[in-house]
C-alpha cells in the first residue's frame, strides 16, 4: 500500500488488501472508495465484497466506483461528489496505481453540483441489494 496525500481530506493508494483496511482504520479513514473493477488484476485481486466486508467489520464506510482505465465518466465523478457530501472524515481512493482515484477526485473538485444535493442516490448505491446499505453507510455518516 502506497498511499499519497493530495489534501487535507483526500488520499489515493495502489490496490487494497484486507489487511491494508486494518492499518487504514488505525490511521482514522472514515471512507475507502474502490475505483478499480473486479477481475481487472486477475487472481491476485482481492474482489471488492470481499473488501467491502473487511471495511464493514472495521466501521469504514466503503463504495465501489468501478471505473475502467482512461475511460473516467461524468456519472463516476457525480459518485464520488455524492459520497464526500455525505462524508466529512478522511477517505482514501484506490485503483491498480491511484491515477485514476486522483482523476477522479480532481475532476469532482471541478465539477458542478453533485447528486447527493439534489437528493439522488449515488449510481452505485440505485439497486435494490444496495438501497440498504446505502441508508446505513448515510447513516454512519450523518452527524
Amino acid at each position: 500500500m502506497d498511499i499519497k496525500t493530495i489534501d487535507q481530506r483526500y488520499s489515493v493508494s495502489d490496490q487494497l488488501t484486507a489487511t491494508d483496511l486494518d492499518a487504514l482504520a488505525a490511521n482514522g479513514i472514515k471512507l475507502v472508495v474502490n475505483f478499480r473493477p473486479d477481475g481487472e488484476g486477475g487472481d491476485a485481486q482481492p474482489l471488492s465484497a470481499t473488501l467491502a466486508a473487511k471495511a464493514a467489520s472495521l466501521g469504514i464506510a466503503y463504495a465501489d466506483i468501478p471505473v475502467l482505465p482512461n475511460q473516467i465518466r461524468p456519472e463516476h465523478v457525480q459518485q464520488l461528489q455524492a459520497l464526500l457530501n455525505m462524508h466529512a472524515g478522511p477517505v482514501l481512493g484506490f485503483c491498480r496505481t491511484g491515477n485514476r482515484a486522483g482523476q477522479v477526485y480532481q475532476q469532482a473538485l471541478h465539477s458542478g453540483p453533485a447528486s447527493a444535493e439534489t437528493g439522488a442516490k449515488p449510481a452505485c448505491c440505485q439497486s435494490s441489494e444496495q438501497a440498504g446499505l446505502f441508508h446505513k453507510v448515510k447513516s454512519w455518516l450523518s452527524p
